[in-house]
């Protein structure tokens, strides 16, 4: 029913129900709260997250929240967050205040040489090189490689112990060998094992009753070993690839590798090589030193009967032209007068050779006449034979014409 107080107004109808008219939006949705819109400041700091990159940075770690404190409580000591465990080896995070030890510090060069020399690698196998750089990859990848040699240089190993080194190309076997060297370093009277920060391993010291024994507590995380895989597989490819830069498509290199191994294959040129270069071991070089010595007299001796053979080759042929030269000393009185005469008769031998070529052009002029007057006999019958009959036919036509000459007269 309409409100009491519009019963007096006019246009009011006091019988119909009332009707509200509100917006075009369903009733679930009338009470929603508009949306406010983005506030653009420069105040506002806006971070933007990369996933990758985030798991890169924290890839293989654990937290350890022992000595979190969040509580906001005034103290001389900074409230800490979470502690990020390293599992390869350990160095103090970006931006923390803690002085790194001697320990933390040669890790972290030997961490930061890797990751240059990984940069320097994909630097020259994809880029080519800038003269405009001051530094070129090359240049760059020397003074690594001196640098490597200054860092080892230091024996740092000597001096920190066993655990400050960590063999980047296999860290999961350096932390078994650091494992086993803590076991062996144990001895029953320590009350307590100090535990290696780094390791995949936390070990723990039992500070019960049992003071003669250690416990080492090991938590598997497959997800790390499935990285293990990944990078073994990735090695392994990597190699692949550098064997089809080294050899490629080109056949000749592969004939060349492949020339002495019946089966044309990688592994068998391997093999080849492996059992040439065993050959290089000592007591191998020893048996084929010996082996050489025996050959080599083997060719003296050769060399020595070959020269007395082709002594005696020499002799019998001297002799052969000694004889030869006795014969004709017999005929060198006769030589000279039999050169007089050839000489002599060098010049008969010119005339009649003159004479025999005056005698072959006589002949083939003569033949040619002989040919030219029987063509001229043959032309001379046709000519008569022609004569003849010519004039037999101007006989007939003056007979001819005689006899017409009497009809007209008639």
């Amino acid at each position: 029913m309409a409100d009491p107080k519009y019963a007096n107004l006019p246009g009011i109808d006091l019988n119909s129900p009332d009707v509200y008219e509100t917006s075009e939006l369903p009733e679930d949705d009338q009470n929603t709260r508009p949306e406010q819109e983005e506030i653009h400041s420069d105040a506002i700091e806006r971070v933007n997250l990369d996933s990758k990159t985030a798991y890169k940075r924290f890839k293989g770690t654990v937290l350890d929240a022992s000595n979190a404190d969040f509580s906001g409580r005034i103290q001389k000591q900074r409230n800490t967050g979470y502690d990020i465990i390293k599992n390869e080896y350990e160095m103090l995070e970006e931006g923390s205040e803690g002085k790194e030890t001697p320990q933390q510090k040669y890790q972290r060069l030997q961490y930061e040489m890797r990751e240059l020399t990984e940069e320097v690698n994909k630097v020259k196998e994809s880029v080519k090189t800038d003269t405009n750089e001051n530094l070129s990859p090359i240049n760059l990848g020397k003074q690594l490689e001196y640098l490597h040699h200054q860092l080892a240089d230091l024996h740092l190993e000597k001096l920190l112990g066993p655990e400050a080194s960590v063999d980047l190309s296999d860290p999961q076997g350096a932390l078994r060998k650091r494992l086993l060297t803590q076991l062996e370093t144990y001895s029953p009277a320590s009350k307590s094992a100090t535990p290696s920060k780094g390791s995949k391993t936390s070990d723990k010291a039992s500070e019960g009753k049992a003071s003669d024994h250690v416990t080492y507590e090991l938590y598997y995380r497959p997800e790390q070993a499935q990285f293990s895989k990944n990078a073994k597989l990735a090695s392994i490819e990597e190699r692949l690839e550098r064997l089809e830069a080294v050899i490629g498509q080109n056949p000749q290199k592969m004939s060349a590798l492949t020339a002495e191994v019946s089966n044309k294959s990688l592994l068998a040129a391997v093999s080849n090589i492996n059992s040439k270069l065993s050959l290089l071991d000592p007591a191998q070089i020893d048996q084929v030193e010996a082996r050489l010595q025996n050959v080599l007299q083997k060719v003296n001796q050769i060399t020595e009967k070959k020269i007395v053979s082709d002594d005696s080759e020499k002799q019998a042929k001297v002799t052969e032209l000694y004889e030869i030269v006795k014969k004709w000393e017999s005929m060198a009185d006769v030589l000279p007068q039999v050169v007089d005469r050839l000489t002599t008769l060098k010049d008969i031998h010119e005339q009649a050779l003159q004479f025999s070529q005056a005698l072959v052009y006589l002949d083939t002029a003569q033949q040619e006449i002989r040919k030219t007057l029987t063509e001229h006999g043959d032309m001379m019958k046709q000519l008569e034979d022609s004569f003849k009959q010519n004039t037999d036919v101007i006989k007939k036509n003056c007979q001819s014409l005689e006899e017409r000459m009497k009809s007209l007269k008639k």
